[in-house]
């Protein structure tokens, strides 16, 4: 049985406690959530602002580190991190000093990790934690989030609309068969309805998948009206 000790559950949102004693090279789609370091939490859900408030909170820590930032530099990297003048994709965190802000998501965690040094925090100490779409969730955690979506839906099928659990099947399968590849081909960071973990998100693919199937199957009626019976259903069972 896998381990969730690192997944933090609030409704249907996960959110992944991040390892920052380590590098971690499977971080495409995701964003940062909250930041706890120096009794101070960070809540930013960009990289970029996050690295720019992480640099604020240490200078207010440590302001003698104000001059020595200019010449940080990153192992992985032939950027200037740190500029006394502005730029694109710069922005200050002091009255002398702007940061690069132009990072994948990967390089501006390992940007974070490698300030923290620069600053001698122990990085054990400190707490990040991040949101993965679930395109960058782990394997097991999606197999997991699956099983218990469609788990769930059969039980919404049944007690919202009185079907049994052969139809509930028919209409998952379906919705792997027609739906989730039309998803797919227009989002590297969802490719699956049954791993939504928020409404709005959700809500958006769904009306943008809505508007591919229509084109798609605008000569087929009977198979229009079908799968936007199923669209209704997950609507509805996400709203839950």
């Amino acid at each position: 049985m896998m381990s969730f000790d690192n997944i933090i559950f609030e409704g249907k949102r996960r959110y992944y406690i991040e390892d920052l004693t380590q590098r971690d090279y499977s971080l495409e789609n995701t964003t940062p959530y909250t930041f706890e370091i120096l009794g101070n939490v960070i809540e930013e859900h960009a990289w970029g602002e996050l690295l720019r408030a992480t640099t604020m909170t240490l200078l207010e820590s440590f302001p003698e580190f104000e001059e020595k930032l200019y010449s940080f530099r990153c192992p992985w990297s032939k950027a200037v991190m740190f500029r006394p003048d502005g730029g694109t994709n710069y922005k200050l965190v002091s009255s002398k000093i702007y940061i690069n802000c132009n990072h994948t998501a990967l390089h501006s965690c390992w940007f974070l990790q490698d300030l923290l040094d620069f600053f001698n925090i122990d990085k054990s100490q400190v707490k990040l934690v991040i949101h993965r779409s679930s395109a960058a969730e782990p394997k097991e955690v999606k197999e997991y989030i699956e099983e218990r979506f469609k788990k769930d839906f059969v039980n919404f099928l049944e007690l919202a609309y009185g079907k049994d659990a052969e139809y509930a099947k028919k209409v998952l399968d379906n919705i792997d068969k027609y739906l989730n590849p039309r998803l797919a081909k227009m989002s590297k960071s969802y490719n699956s309805f049954f791993l939504f973990d928020d409404v709005p998100t959700f809500s958006n693919y769904a009306k943008k998948v809505k508007e591919v199937v229509y084109k798609d199957f605008q000569t087929n009626e009977k198979a229009l009206k079908v799968l936007n019976k199923y669209i209704k259903y997950l609507i509805e069972f996400y709203k839950i």
